[in-house]
This record gives structure tokens, sequence and C-alpha cells, in this order.
């Protein structure tokens, strides 16, 4: 029989008066990174910010948007003209569509089949290839999705009753008018 041997003995534990660079102070979890250098974490950002790309809906279009869930319909009309007028090519195929989606949201919907080849030509411009109408239906349609959703965490109703209501005018919309004064100041 090998002679027994003893128990090695107790190791210290670490604690938060250890030096150690890889322990927090007010916690025992060794830190990821213990000392990267403030260059290499100042060129990290650097990345993260160059590497977002433009707004791939454009700010005209993500204005338009918000106007829609709104129910501003005339506010988003002209948003999307503008981004039309002014956007790269998948701004202005964003903005066909998005009209499209607003012209529907109105109720006019052979005004939105009339952008149908706008929007095609938009979309063969940036994507390169052809426009399938399921893609097309799929473009308005999430449009149309966003706003009404929108519209409920609004608290306003998906088909914009509740701001027809609230901006047509009732019988007090204004003040009673006032009589008729006499000129001859009697």
């Amino acid at each position: 029989m090998p002679p027994r041997r003893s128990p090695p003995p107790p190791q210290p534990t670490r604690t938060a008066d250890v030096d150690d660079p890889n322990m927090h102070t007010h916690a025992r979890i060794p830190r990821l990174f213990p000392r990267l250098p403030q260059g290499v974490c100042l060129l990290a950002a650097l990345a993260l910010l160059a590497g977002c790309g433009e707004d791939p809906m454009g700010p005209d279009n993500r204005l338009a948007l918000l106007a829609l869930s709104k129910c501003r319909h005339t506010q988003a009309l002209q948003l999307t003209d503008n981004a039309i007028a002014r956007g790269n090519a998948h701004n202005v195929h964003s903005a066909w569509a998005l009209k499209a989606a607003i012209l529907r949201d109105m109720g006019e919907r052979q005004d939105a089949e009339a952008l149908y080849p706008r929007i095609a030509a938009a979309w063969e411009a940036a994507k390169g290839r052809t426009l399938t109408a399921a893609r097309r239906e799929r473009d308005i349609g999430l449009f149309l999705d966003a706003a009404k959703a929108q519209r409920v965490s609004l608290g306003l109703s998906e088909d914009c009753a509740d701001a027809i209501k609230a901006s047509a005018p009732g019988p007090t919309a204004g003040p009673a008018p006032s009589p008729p004064q006499d000129p001859s100041g009697d």
C-alpha cells in the first residue's frame, strides 16, 4: 500500500484585496478585455460608425411613413414627391411604393394602380431586374402594415376614422358669428 498523501494546502481565494488587473474590485468577475488601449477602442467605434450606411428608405420617405401613420395623407404625398425629386434610385423606388400605399389608404385604388409602371421602372433602375407583382404588393403592404401598427400604438383607429372626425369641422368648430354692426354708430 502506497503512503497516504496529505491534501494540498488550501489556496488563497481571489478577493478585492488581491492586485489582479483581470478582476473587478466590486465583483469577482474577470474582465473580458483587461487592458485594451484607448486607440483600439476609438478605432472600433469609428469603424462601427463608418459601417452605418445611408438610410435605405431615405429621410423623406421615413417622414412620409410617419405622416401616413398619423393620417396626414397630403403631407405624406408631398414628402414622397420630395424623395422622388432628390433621392437615389433605392429611395425613389421606396417613394413610389409608399405613394401607392398612401393612395390605397386614402381609398384611391385606381390612382395607386396607375403608379405600378413607375414602381416597376424605379425597381429596375435600383435593382437591375424585373419587379414581380408579388414583390410590389409585398412592398406596398409593408408600408400599410407599418402605418396601421403605428396608428394602433398611438391610439388611433387603423382606418383613420378618428383623424377624419377630429379634422372635420363640427357645428361648434368656431365662435358664433357676431351680429352686423350698425354703420351709423347708434
